[in-house]
């Protein structure tokens, strides 16, 4: 029986250090993203190169952000279309990625693309992101029903960078890096725990009575 435990408590192990790995490598692969602007929906052509889109995303800059446009250290490193491959067959253009040298250029048009709503170049509509590793946007996307449910609440859930969901609660800002994490913590809040029972697949202790109007939180 001894054997059998240890033989457990080893998987158990290597498991939490295969996912602490999994975690490093995405944070530095985010880590080297961070200088990165996404850019969605800019119309291309079959004689692009990066000349060009470089001149592209001055246009945009100019057309969207004045306050911007004016500041003369606006140094862009490297543009290009991803996937790199150009087709005419394509229902919509490639994306965009532009890596600045400085990773407060790409924070400052985000912050300002978010303040302006609508950003468009030469009339049609365009989307500004972060330039995220796939892993990082799937965990973005999973608290997507939590911060739904916070949000409807008053929760003033957030995701920043790269997918720590924060809250609001009794005045404090508390930050979750994963669900485990938002687990442990509405286990200590029970109007909490019950609201969110069924998107964090967790048992409603029947000691708590169901959520009221006015249950602090």
């Amino acid at each position: 029986e001894d054997q059998i435990n240890e033989i457990k408590w080893e998987e158990k192990f290597r498991e939490k250090r295969v996912k602490r790995n999994e975690q490093s490598l995405r944070e530095i692969w985010d880590y080297v993203k961070r200088p990165n602007l996404h850019l969605i929906g800019v119309p291309e052509s079959d004689r692009e190169n990066g000349n060009k889109l470089e001149n592209t995303l001055q246009d945009i800059i100019q057309e969207n952000f004045h306050n911007l446009a004016r500041q003369a250290n606006i140094q862009i490193k490297e543009i290009q279309r991803t996937p790199q491959r150009y087709s005419s067959r394509r229902a919509t253009p490639r994306h965009t990625i532009a890596r600045f040298t400085k990773v407060e250029m790409k924070e400052k048009m985000l912050s300002a693309a978010r303040e302006k709503g609508r950003i468009t170049h030469k009339g049609k509509p365009l989307r500004l992101a972060l330039d995220l590793s796939a892993e990082t946007l799937q965990a973005r996307r999973e608290w997507g029903p939590i911060f739904n449910i916070l949000q409807e609440k008053n929760f003033q859930p957030r995701i920043s960078y790269s997918a720590k969901l924060s809250i609001i609660s009794e005045g404090e800002i508390k930050y979750f890096t994963d669900k485990q994490m938002l687990r442990g913590f509405v286990t200590t809040r029970p109007p909490l725990q019950e609201l969110l029972k069924e998107t964090l697949n967790m048992e409603s202790n029947n000691q708590y009575q169901p959520l009221q109007k006015h249950a602090k939180f």
